[in-house]
């Protein structure tokens, strides 16, 4: 594992804020760059081991939020240190993947099959993404269940660490990047003082 101060990758994070956009400040500590709590080799094989399950490419794959920068740029946990209590957050980048899945829960709306968390997952897809938390119930949708029992199996390896892994799945680059540029445009405006 490496080491797991990473005080200074705020303060890295606070001067990129300064001095560029948004947008590339995802790209520059999100999109690329290194993944603060995974060595380069874990990270690749976490990338290959989530990407052989869903059958797409490693590059499709890649690791956001906290472990991917040391530290926090949600609103509630904004520069809070990744640490024991911490997951991985694993996104998923695929239009093929994106789209059956979509497909697959109209074909189940077709039928007037409703479930709990429909309308939240309508919202998200909206938005460009699925969670698998607002996915059917796993009786109705095969897929469910299987996502939740490959992360739990990643997680239980400890290969990556003692951290719950999970995973979400974006339609495609533009999607995720917005997301993240949002984030990321609220620290910049906060650093300004003007949040």
């Amino acid at each position: 594992m490496i080491s797991m101060d990473f005080t200074d990758k705020i303060e890295e994070f606070k001067t990129d804020l300064q001095t560029h956009s948004a947008s590339e400040i995802v790209q520059k500590r999100i999109i690329f760059g290194e993944c603060a709590v995974l060595t380069a080799d874990q990270y690749l094989s976490l990338r290959i081991k989530v990407a052989d399950f869903f059958k797409i490419h490693p590059n499709e794959i890649l690791v956001v939020g906290s472990a991917k920068l040391g530290f926090s740029i949600a609103p509630l946990k904004r520069y809070r240190l990744f640490g024991d209590n911490s997951d991985i957050d694993i996104v998923i980048v695929s239009s093929r993947l994106f789209d059956d899945i979509w497909r697959n829960v109209f074909e189940l709306w077709k039928q007037k099959i409703m479930w709990d968390r429909e309308e939240t997952f309508k919202d998200y897809l909206f938005q460009g993404w699925v969670r698998p938390d607002k996915l059917p119930n796993s009786n109705l949708y095969p897929l469910t269940k299987d996502w939740w029992e490959f992360f739990r199996k990643l997680t239980s390896s400890s290969e990556f660490g003692p951290y719950k892994i999970a995973g979400a799945l974006y339609k495609d680059w533009s999607y995720l990047e917005s997301y993240q540029n949002s984030a990321a445009q609220d620290c910049k405006n906060e650093l300004k003082g003007q949040i």
